[in-house]
């Protein structure tokens, strides 16, 4: 079955406040809020509770998880049985960590991530955080409904622990942060395949998979919801756009297929519990982004290396290629 959930992200929009005891309120606010579609996990900003605090060292803010930073979180995830998120300056073994900790449904801590790439906080790269300990690997959390990684803030210039998550398995991704990040997380969304959610202290989005944005915060709305499909699917058009005619006259209105010209790319949904993307694949001879990708570089290292490629025998063998391709085109005439 289609396996669609809800998320929630949560903005603060520089109304921080002056104390870890009023931010603390101030994101439980939020986190109620968000929870009023009855979402499956939410999102809070990068160390929410101390940002707008003063202090000359993160220990004076840190706190241990369980804590009582993760506790009011943790309130909320048990009272509206969803997850949460909950970014912190963590204190743990005598270090301090800029860590988002994932609480499950019950209010349990499922699992904590540890910012990999903290910034520098002086000009010779002596301190970072003002005291953090980086994080040492990227890391992908099991949950009921998917497979979900975290990234926080500074990490976004480190392509390679996005790429990581991919390789994990993740299907969304949540990076909290202190800015809004901009037009690299369609990027990492787009070539990664799997969805991307922000929440920071200026504007929060939730993106689509295509790199498209679906939701965003703005000052009128610090809290935006939206339903993703986790089993949605990506594909090229090379071979499955001819298929396009049959797909829609088999399913009608319980498929939606997303098409991008530009990008030669489509989009395939199923909105009936008892049809699964993989199901319509089979039936319609059809074949993700990624293995079609994959099929192309098995050819191209067989001739890479002076071999003749092994013949291949996808579901669409003999099918045309492109759209208004002729029958000599596909025979290579």
């Amino acid at each position: 079955m289609p396996r669609k959930i809800w998320v929630s992200t949560i903005a603060f929009h520089g109304t921080s406040k002056p104390t870890v005891e009023e931010n603390l309120k101030a994101a439980h606010h939020l986190l109620e809020a968000a929870c009023a579609v009855q979402p499956d996990i939410v999102c809070l900003p990068e160390v929410f509770a101390s940002v707008g605090t003063e202090y000359e060292g993160v220990e004076e803010v840190a706190q241990p998880v369980p804590g009582p930073i993760t506790d009011m979180a943790a309130e909320v995830a048990r009272h509206h049985s969803t997850c949460v998120i909950c970014p912190l300056m963590e204190a743990r073994d005598g270090r301090v960590y800029n860590s988002a900790v994932l609480i499950d449904r019950q209010g349990h801590i499922a699992g904590i991530y540890e910012k990999i790439h903290p910034v520098t906080s002086s000009s010779d790269y002596t301190v970072l955080e003002h005291g953090v300990t980086p994080g040492k690997e990227a890391k992908v959390f099991e949950t009921d409904f998917g497979r979900l990684g975290i990234l926080i803030c500074f990490d976004i210039n480190w392509p390679q622990e996005w790429a990581e998550l991919k390789r994990q398995g993740a299907e969304v991704v949540f990076w909290p942060s202190a800015y809004n990040g901009g037009f690299p997380l369609q990027v990492y969304a787009f070539l990664h395949n799997y969805y991307v959610v922000s929440s920071t202290h200026g504007d929060s989005r939730i993106i689509d998979l295509t790199g498209e944005i679906l939701e965003q915060t703005g000052r009128a709305s610090p809290v935006v919801s939206a339903q993703i499909d986790l089993e949605k699917g990506l594909f090229h058009g090379d071979f499955n756009w001819a298929q396009l005619e049959p797909l829609r006259a088999r399913y009608g209105r319980d498929v939606a297929v997303g098409i991008y010209h530009d990008e030669a790319l489509m989009t395939i949904e199923s909105h009936r519990q008892d049809l699964t993307v993989a199901q319509i694949i089979e039936e319609m001879g059809l074949e993700l982004l990624p293995d079609y990708l994959a099929r192309n570089e098995q050819a191209q290292d067989g001739l890479r290396e002076g071999r003749k490629p092994t013949p291949q025998h996808p579901p669409y063998l003999g099918r045309q290629q492109y759209l208004g391709e002729s029958a000599n085109e596909r025979m290579g005439e």
